[in-house]
């Protein structure tokens, strides 16, 4: 649309000697260059100094000077080569490039035709391109993206944006134009109905739901765009198209493309690690995940988890979630975990927890939890007690996919304080946990996977069962499964992964990790704290039994025989 603008005069000299030869390029000089330095024009040509010359590509260069030019507002820029001089020895040619740059251009005047919805004023002034400044048409192409995307906003989804006229006041010096803009609104639509297709098992109240449109609302770009990552985000569905719009009775339909995938899956671990003392032997570990994630096609979610990291020491959990609650976007959860440490102590929690949903990526929430310590009859390292906490969670997630990420940040805080009864006594307990996992594509196929993760408790009696437990598979790998116990503890997990294929690739990692232990001055034991660190290497494979993980993982200062394997299993039924 600029080239009415733009005058060009372009003069190849071209001779039988050059068109039969082969010259190289000896020198390039410009004249009549102001406004860009001899430097700064050559960068923008693809013939150089000492490169081969080709009629056909200096013709393509002096187009590239004059789109330079036409960017920086200078449309009447006119280019002739003056002379291309080549001695009769060596074969080499010497270029120089005459140019008239001519006034820059400017705005006039802004005229717009064919609006209703917004006035003249209110689209100029969202403009960034202004009467009196100079016309840079990316600028202008900017100002017309951002027009369009406030009327698809407000209901009118085949708006356009055509550039009607430009005008030469030629009486003018400097140069001035006036810019004539027509804008075709269309019809403002409304979402009348909604249609699904694809969905066997889910319930079509489910997908609707995750719209978060209601039945007559006014067209949003913005909303109906996000909808497939909404969908996605409940993991139950392996594609989602974009949506599309059809004419409807009394307004206009909204269409949604889904294809299922497996809902319940079943992720198990096992790993081996060394004996460490001479003469017994190593510890075989394990853990089962079995979750459900869409039952009776309606998203809700029930899990069932059991753990073995001790010889003898396990620990099961279930879990319950209740989506939309009311057909509001609050999900209501509750969980039970218990945890049998050797002949020492059970533990017992209860927790409900609610997830109220910001955004398809954003959520917050509030939980309520009961602990139990019930000690062995045998033991006199911890007292029985009970726990009573009240917490919040900020949640933000924005992964791509969930097994095999590619970019995106998974985020996660919390904060929870509560009172602990024990032998009569009550004591405040505080929480604060913190993680935060960061996935960046460095080159094609090639993924880097940062991990932060931290946890602090405090409270003036802080007994053995109250402490977290750290190292293994999901922590600092290279140590056994809950090897450390720490009131306050640090790690990172950095992986450099080579995308095999979609859901398969190898790995390489380095973790880190500090914990801090309290003493107890009654029993004599000091405070402890170390930093460690582990390494090691993976693979992760799509087969026909699931997303098969092994790794192989070092801790600090141990041998190859030393080494931890770990064998999982992810499996979608």
């Amino acid at each position: 649309m600029w080239r009415s603008l733009v005058c060009i005069f372009v003069v190849l000299y071209q001779s039988t000697t050059i068109a039969s030869d082969v010259f190289r390029i000896r020198s390039i000089s410009f004249d009549g260059n102001k406004v860009f330095s001899d430097r700064e024009l050559i960068r923008v040509m693809i013939l150089k100094p000492s490169s081969q010359f080709s009629t056909l590509q200096f013709s393509k260069d002096i187009e590239s000077i004059l789109r330079l030019y036409q960017k920086s507002g200078f449309y009447f820029t006119e280019i002739k080569t003056d002379s291309i001089v080549y001695p009769a020895v060596n074969s080499e040619i010497d270029l120089n490039i005459s140019i008239e740059e001519h006034d820059r251009v400017t705005i006039d005047s802004i005229n717009i035709t064919g609006n209703t919805v917004y006035s003249s004023e209110e689209i100029l002034q969202q403009f960034d391109l202004k009467a009196g400044e100079i016309l840079i048409p990316s600028i202008l192409e900017n100002d017309f993206d951002f027009l369009i995307s406030q009327y698809e906003q407000n209901g009118y989804p085949f708006a356009s944006i055509s550039l009607r006229n430009v005008k030469l006041k030629s009486s003018d010096k400097p140069s001035k134009i006036g810019v004539d803009i027509f804008i075709n609104e269309g019809p403002k639509i409304t979402i009348s109905e909604i249609k699904v297709v694809g969905n066997k098992i889910t319930d079509k109240n489910v997908i609707v739901r995750e719209t978060r449109l209601k039945m007559n609302e006014v067209y949003n770009h913005e909303k109906i765009r996000k909808i497939p990552d909404r969908l996605r985000r409940l993991n139950i569905f392996l594609k989602v198209d974009e949506p599309k719009l059809y004419s409807a009775s009394g307004g206009s339909g909204l269409w949604i493309k889904v294809e299922e995938g497996n809902t319940n899956t079943f992720d198990g671990i096992i790993g081996y690690a060394p004996s460490q003392m001479e003469g017994e032997r190593g510890i075989v570990t394990g853990m089962v995940n079995v979750t459900m994630r869409n039952l009776f096609g309606t998203a809700r979610k029930l899990g069932v988890k059991w753990l073995r990291d001790e010889r003898k020491s396990q620990e099961i959990g279930v879990q319950y979630l209740e989506p939309w609650v009311f057909n509001l976007p609050l999900n209501l959860g509750g969980a039970f975990n218990q945890r049998q440490q050797d002949t020492i102590y059970i533990k017992r929690v209860f927790e409900l927890k609610a997830d109220f949903l910001v955004t398809e990526s954003f959520t917050l929430s509030g939980t309520f939890s009961r602990e139990n310590i019930v000690p062995s009859s045998t033991t006199n390292l911890l007292s029985k007690s009970s726990t009573t906490i009240f917490g919040g969670d900020i949640h933000y997630d924005t992964r791509d996919d969930i097994l095999n990420t590619t970019k995106g940040i998974n985020y996660r805080s919390g904060y929870q304080v509560g009172r602990k009864n024990f032998s009569g006594q009550i004591t405040t307990v505080q929480r604060i946990s913190l993680d935060a996992d960061f996935f960046v594509s460095t080159f094609q196929r090639q993924i880097v996977s940062l991990g932060l993760h931290g946890r602090n408790l405090s409270s003036s009696k802080i007994e053995l069962a109250d402490l977290y437990r750290f190292g293994g598979t999901n922590t600092l790998r290279g140590y056994r499964e809950n090897q450390f116990l720490a009131s306050r503890l640090a790690w990172t997990n950095t992986e450099y992964r080579l995308i095999i294929e979609r859901r398969s690739y190898v790995f390489g990692f380095f973790d880190t990790g500090y914990y801090f232990l309290p003493g107890d001055d009654s029993k004599g034991i000091s405070s402890t704290q170390k930093f460690k660190y582990g390494y090691g290497i993976g693979i992760r494979l799509e087969t026909v039994l699931g997303n098969l993980g092994v790794s192989f993982a070092f801790g600090e200062g141990d041998s190859f025989l030393e080494g931890k394997i770990h064998i999982g299993l992810i499996n979608e039924f």
